[in-house]
C-alpha cells in the first residue's frame, strides 16, 4: 500500500481538464444523466476538496500531538466529499448531509476512559449518506460503537491488543499467487461456528471468495483475480503486510468500510482535542492512562493510511 503519497491520483487531478474529464466518466460509468455538463459544474468544487483534504493531512504531518485529530478528521473529511461528487454530483442535496452525522456522549470528569467512551450514528449526516452512497451499504440508525470495538477492526493496531489483552481479532490472510490463502482452524472456536456454517457465512459476506475447503489444521480460502481493493467492506488490509485481516468477530461481517472506522475515531477524537482540553492534554503528557498507547498508534497509522484508501476509492470510481 502506498501510504503517505499525494504524488499520484491527487496531482493529476489538480488539473482542471483532467478533472473535468474524469468526473465525465464516473458520471457516464453510472449512468448519470446530463454527465458532460454535471462534470463542468463540479471541476472545481472538486479539485478544491481534493486541494484542501491534501493540505490539512500536509499539515498534520508537521504538527504537534495535540492538533493532529482536528487535522486528520477535517482533512479526511474533504477527502471524503470529493469521492462523493464522483457518485453524487448534486451533493449537497439539502442541509442535513452537511452535518458530521455523528454524536459523542457528554464527558465524565473522572474514572474517564477514551477505550469505553462511545459515540452514536444519527440517520442523516455525512457519515449515513457517504456509507450509502459510496458503498450501498445501509446502517442502522443510532447504532453506537466504542473506541475499543473500532480500533480492534483496524489491522495494524492487532499487535498492541494482543500485547495488552492477550487476544487476537483478527487472522491476516497472504494469498499466493494462486489467490489462495490459510487460516488457523482455530478462527471456528473464535466465532462458534461450525465448519459448514463458516463456508456459507465466509462465501455470503465475500463475494470474492470462490471456495473454502477445511483441511486441518487450517482452512484454505481461495479468491477471485478481482480482490485487489484496499477498500473491502469486510476484509480490512494491513498496510505494513500488504494482508488482508480476517474478522474474528461475528459482527464484523456486517459490510462497514474502514474508512468509516477511522471516521468515527476522528470524529470523537477530534471533539475531544477541541472540548474537552484539559483530559486530552493529561493524557498526553503523562503516561498514567493505557489510552495514549492507542491513541498514538492510531493516529500514526490513520494518517498514513486514509489517503491510500481514498485514492484507491478515487481509482475504483472511474473505469478507465
Amino acid at each position: 500500500m502506498n501510504t503517505r503519497n499525494f504524488q499520484s491520483i491527487y496531482t493529476y487531478l489538480q488539473s482542471a481538464p483532467l478533472a473535468q474529464n474524469y468526473l465525465l466518466q464516473c458520471y457516464e460509468y453510472a449512468d448519470i444523466e446530463e454527465a458532460e455538463k454535471k462534470s463542468y459544474e463540479n471541476t472545481y468544487r472538486f479539485i478544491y476538496h481534493l486541494e484542501h483534504g491534501q493540505s490539512l493531512y500536509e499539515q498534520s504531518y508537521q504538527s504537534p500531538l495535540s492538533i493532529k485529530p482536528i487535522l486528520l478528521f477535517y482533512g479526511m473529511s474533504q477527502l471524503l466529499k470529493a469521492c462523493l461528487l464522483t457518485s453524487c454530483p448534486s451533493y449537497p442535496e439539502n442541509t442535513s448531509v452537511l452535518s458530521h452525522g455523528v454524536t459523542s456522549r457528554k464527558r465524565k470528569k473522572q474514572n474517564y476512559a477514551f477505550l469505553h467512551d462511545e459515540v452514536k450514528i444519527q440517520q442523516k449526516g455525512l457519515f449515513a449518506y457517504s456509507l450509502k452512497n459510496l458503498f450501498h451499504v445501509e446502517h442502522e440508525a443510532q447504532a453506537k460503537y466504542t473506541m475499543a470495538s473500532l480500533l480492534k477492526r483496524i489491522p495494524e493496531l492487532s499487535d498492541l491488543f494482543h500485547l495488552d489483552k492477550s487476544k487476537r481479532y483478527i487472522q491476516l490472510l497472504h494469498r499466493n499467487h494462486h489467490h489462495t490463502a490459510h487460516l488457523e482452524e482455530s478462527v471456528l472456536d473464535n466465532l462458534h461456528w461450525t465448519s459448514s456454517y463458516f463456508s456459507d457465512k465466509a462465501k455470503q459476506t465475500i463475494p470474492e471468495l470462490l471456495q473454502v475447503e477445511h483441511v486441518p489444521p487450517t482452512i484454505e480460502l481461495t479468491f477471485t483475480e478481482s480482490m485487489r481493493s484496499l477498500n473491502h467492506p469486510v476484509l480490512y488490509t494491513c498496510s505494513e503486510t500488504h494482508a488482508y485481516a480476517f474478522p474474528l468477530v461475528r459482527e464484523w461481517f456486517t459490510p462497514f468500510p474502514e474508512v468509516f472506522t477511522h471516521y468515527l475515531l476522528l470524529y470523537n477524537l477530534s471533539m475531544i482535542a477541541r472540548y474537552e482540553t484539559e483530559w486530552w492534554g493529561d493524557v498526553i503528557h503523562s503516561h498514567a492512562s493505557e489510552d495514549i498507547a492507542y491513541i498514538k498508534k492510531f493516529l500514526a497509522v490513520t494518517e498514513r493510511k486514509l489517503p491510500a484508501l481514498f485514492e484507491d476509492l478515487l481509482k475504483q470510481k472511474s473505469p478507465r
